[in-house]
C-alpha cells in the first residue's frame, strides 16, 4: 500500500510538471506561438539541425587538416632470447627491457588545390545543411498553419452549432407555450423536439471533431496529448489578407526563388558537387609533403654480472714475432655468473641513453599516383554523377516550387470566388429564414417547411465558413512564398 501511494504521488508530480511546463492556466495559443514552438521542438526540425551540425563538423575537420600533424609514439617492452640491443645495434642473447620514443610531424605542401577545393565543397554543404533546417521549419510551419486553421474552422463550427441549438431551443419553448394554449398542434412541438435532438447531435459531433483537430495540432507541435491546450480564435473577418487581384504568380515565383530555402539548399549542394569534382580531379596529380621526426632509444638488460671466474686459456689465433720465431697468443677463458637485476637498477642510465641515442630528421615526400586499381577515376566519375544528380534536384525543386505557387494561386482564386458565392448564399438564406420565421409565427407556414429553411441557413453558414478559412489559408500560403512568413 505504501509503495502504491509513492507511485501515485510520483505520477501526480510528473503530471503537474508537464502541465506547468507546456501550458499555464488561461494561456492561449495563437498561430505565431504555435509556429514558433513547432519550429523549435518538432522532431523533423531537430533531426535537420543534427544533420547541419554534422556538416559543420565535416567542414571544421577539413579545415584543421591544413595544420601540420604531430604524432608522438612510445614503445615499452621486454625482449627475450637473441634480440637487438637498440643502444649498440648489436644482437645479443640476453633478455632486456627496451623503450623507444619518437615524435613525428607531416605537412601538406602542395597538391594542386585538392584540399582547398574539398574545404570549399564542405563549406557549401554546411550552408546547405542550414538551408535544410530552414526548409524543415517552413514545412512544419505550413503544416501547423493548415492544421491551426482547421482547428479554428472546427471551433467556429462548434460555436455555430451551439447558436443553432439555442435558437431551436428558444423556438421550442415558444412553440410549447402556443401548444399549451391550444393555438398550435402538438405535432409542431414534437417536430421541434426532434430538431433539437439533431442539433444537439450536431453540436456533439462538432465538439468531438474540434478535439480531434486539437490533438492533431498538438502532435505537430510535439506536445503530449494530455496537456491542456486551447487556441486563440481571432475573428475571421479581422485576419489580414492581401487582395487576390494584386497577386501575380510569376512575380511570386521570382521572389520565392530568392527566399525559399529548398532552392538555396539545392544551389549550394550543386556548388559543393562542383568543388568536390575539382578536388577529385586534382587527386590524380602528384602531391608534395614535408615531414620531420625526432627519436631516441633506451635499453637495459634484465640480468647483471655477479662474478667472473678464469677457467683456463685458449689460443686467440694471433701470433707475436720474437726474432724469427712466431709465438702464439693465448687469452684466458672466463665463466661469468649472472643474477636478476633489481628493479631500481633497470632504469640506470635512462636519461644518458636517451641523450646519446637522440636523432632528428627532416625531408620531403613526393607522391605520384600511377595506378591504384582505378580508384581515382571511379571517384571522378562518381563526383560527376553526383553533380548531375544535384543539377536534376535543383531543376526538380524549381519546377515543384513553381507548380506549388501556381497551384496555390489558382486555388486562392477558386476559394475567393467560392467564398463570394457562399457569402451571397448566406445573405439569401438569412433573408429567406427571416421571412419564413414571420410566416411561421403567424401560423401560415408548416413546421417542416420552417425547419427546412432553417437547415438551409445553417448549411449556408457552415459552407461560407469553410470557404472563408480555405481562402485565408490559400492567401497565407502565397504570402509565405513571397517571404512574409506565416501570420494571422
Amino acid at each position: 500500500m505504501k509503495k502504491a501511494s509513492i507511485v501515485f504521488c510520483a505520477i501526480l508530480l510528473i503530471q503537474f510538471f508537464i502541465t506547468s511546463v507546456f501550458a499555464q492556466p488561461g494561456d492561449g495559443w495563437d498561430l505565431r506561438r504555435c509556429v514558433e514552438y513547432a519550429m523549435n521542438n518538432a522532431v523533423t526540425v531537430r533531426q535537420s539541425e543534427l544533420d547541419a551540425r554534422n556538416a559543420e563538423l565535416t567542414l571544421l575537420q577539413s579545415e584543421r587538416q591544413r595544420i601540420p600533424s604531430l604524432t608522438g609514439n612510445m614503445n615499452h617492452g621486454l625482449s627475450f632470447g637473441r634480440t637487438l640491443d637498440r643502444t649498440t645495434n648489436i644482437f645479443v642473447s640476453r633478455s632486456a627491457m627496451f623503450e623507444q620514443l619518437s615524435l613525428q610531424s607531416n605537412a601538406l605542401v602542395y597538391n594542386f588545390g585538392s584540399q582547398r577545393r574539398q574545404i570549399e565543397a564542405n563549406r557549401y554543404n554546411a550552408e546547405a545543411g542550414k538551408a535544410a533546417v530552414d526548409r524543415a521549419r517552413n514545412d512544419i510551419g505550413l503544416n501547423v498553419a493548415n492544421q491551426y486553421l482547421r482547428s479554428l474552422l472546427s471551433l467556429e463550427q462548434v460555436s455555430l452549432s451551439r447558436i443553432v441549438l439555442r435558437q431551436t431551443q428558444a423556438q421550442l419553448a415558444n412553440t410549447r407555450k402556443l401548444v399549451d394554449a391550444g393555438t398550435l398542434p402538438e405535432l409542431n412541438a414534437a417536430e421541434l423536439e426532434a430538431t433539437e435532438a439533431r442539433d444537439s447531435a450536431t453540436l456533439v459531433q462538432a465538439t468531438a471533431q474540434h478535439r480531434l483537430d486539437l490533438l492533431t495540432l498538438k502532435s505537430l507541435l510535439n506536445l503530449p496529448a494530455d496537456v491542456p491546450f486551447e487556441i486563440i480564435a481571432p475573428p475571421a473577418d479581422r485576419i489580414p489578407v492581401e487582395n487576390i487581384l494584386e497577386q501575380d504568380p510569376a512575380g511570386i515565383y521570382l521572389m520565392a526563388l530568392s527566399n525559399q530555402p529548398q532552392i538555396k539548399g539545392a544551389q549550394l549542394r550543386l556548388l559543393a558537387a562542383d568543388k568536390a569534382l575539382q578536388a577529385r580531379k586534382a587527386q590524380r596529380l602528384p602531391s608534395l609533403n614535408a615531414f620531420a621526426q625526432l627519436n631516441t632509444n633506451f635499453n637495459s638488460f634484465l640480468q647483471q654480472t655477479t662474478g667472473v671466474n678464469i677457467t683456463g686459456e685458449s689460443q686467440t689465433g694471433a701470433y707475436v714475432k720474437s726474432g724469427t720465431t712466431m709465438l702464439p697468443v693465448y687469452a684466458p677463458t672466463y665463466n661469468m655468473t649472472t643474477g636478476k637485476k633489481p628493479f631500481s637498477d633497470l632504469w640506470n642510465g635512462w636519461g644518458q641513453q636517451l641523450r646519446d641515442q637522440f636523432g632528428q630528421g627532416i625531408g620531403l615526400n613526393i607522391s605520384v599516383p600511377i595506378y591504384n586499381g582505378w580508384q581515382n577515376r571511379a571517384a571522378i566519375e562518381r563526383a560527376k554523377i553526383d553533380m548531375r544528380r544535384q543539377e536534376l534536384s535543383l531543376e526538380q525543386d524549381s519546377l515543384r516550387l513553381k507548380q506549388d505557387i501556381y497551384t496555390a494561386h489558382e486555388s486562392a482564386i477558386g476559394a475567393w470566388q467560392t467564398f463570394q458565392a457562399r457569402e451571397k448564399a448566406v445573405r439569401t438564406a438569412e433573408r429567406s429564414f427571416e421571412l419564413a420565421t414571420k410566416r411561421y409565427d403567424i401560423g401560415v407556414m408548416q413546421m417542416i417547411e420552417w425547419l427546412t429553411i432553417q437547415n438551409n441557413l445553417t448549411r449556408a453558414r457552415i459552407d461560407r465558413l469553410v470557404a472563408q478559412y480555405d481562402y485565408i489559408f490559400r492567401m497565407k500560403v502565397l504570402e509565405f512564398y513571397k517571404g512574409k512568413g506565416l501570420r494571422l
